[in-house]
């Protein structure tokens, strides 16, 4: 059997959770339980007449999102991601339908980052920014014995997160 290596691996923290915080300028939409953002560089290789090697060609980025959030008794929230508005006085009406609108338009969504688990209090450790948010799906699982959550999907024109000022110092 061989002898262990003498390298000493250099010390790593486990992130143990963090809260996700959903916001549309500065009115809270509720907690996301999960993010999935992606964006990416489209590239294609283009052939050169005479040429061996292939020129890589890079499109402008593609951004796009999938927040999972927890549903509420009050619909107010998903409205908002959805672009309706909850009236001032009554509650909802009876006609008002919260769905994918093709013709919204695009806003910009905020994602505070806090890591949980400080002792203390909870600690902003950044901001993802979604620019110019459009839904582009919404998925809406149910089930009778567990939380309830929406799914949105979206594209947006910018996707960017800004740590914190002396997070992780």
């Amino acid at each position: 059997m061989a002898n262990p290596s003498p390298v000493t691996m250099p010390a790593v923290e486990v992130v143990e959770g963090f809260l996700y915080v959903l916001k549309l300028g500065t009115t809270v939409l509720g907690q996301c339980s999960k993010i999935q953002a992606q964006s990416q560089i489209p590239t294609r290789k283009m052939p050169r007449l005479g040429d061996t090697t292939k020129k890589v060609v890079r499109s402008p980025v593609e951004s796009s999102i999938n927040l999972t959030i927890y549903a509420e008794k009050d619909p107010d929230q998903l409205g908002k991601i959805l672009g309706v508005s909850k009236p001032g006085t009554g509650g909802w009406l009876a006609n008002t339908k919260l769905e994918l609108n093709p013709s919204i338009a695009p806003y910009d969504l905020t994602i505070e980052v806090y890591a949980t688990a400080t002792g203390t209090s909870d600690t902003l450790a950044g901001i993802w920014t979604a620019k110019n948010f459009t839904p582009t799906s919404l998925n809406l699982p149910i089930q009778s014995d567990s939380v309830v959550e929406h799914q949105i999907n979206g594209e947006c024109d910018n996707l960017y997160y800004i740590p914190s000022t002396g997070y992780g110092a």
